[in-house]
């Protein structure tokens, strides 16, 4: 069933990331009109030295 990929920078807080979780469950699976158990949601956090925005990096300069 729905797949959620969720992309942000490093550093969010596991209570951070366990909320954000089940919030998005319960939306999708709302939206969706399937069980919440059948919505996977993946966080990938990205350093902002590795993330472009507006044509610079996030971070420039850090390695």
């Amino acid at each position: 069933m729905p797949v959620v990929t969720i992309d942000w920078w490093r550093g969010s807080t596991a209570d951070t990331r366990a909320t954000t979780v089940k919030r998005v469950t319960e939306v999708v699976a709302q939206g969706a009109g399937c069980p919440e158990e059948a919505v996977t949601v993946i966080i990938r956090e990205t350093d902002p030295a590795f993330w472009g925005r507006g044509g610079a990096l996030a971070a420039p300069g850090a390695d």
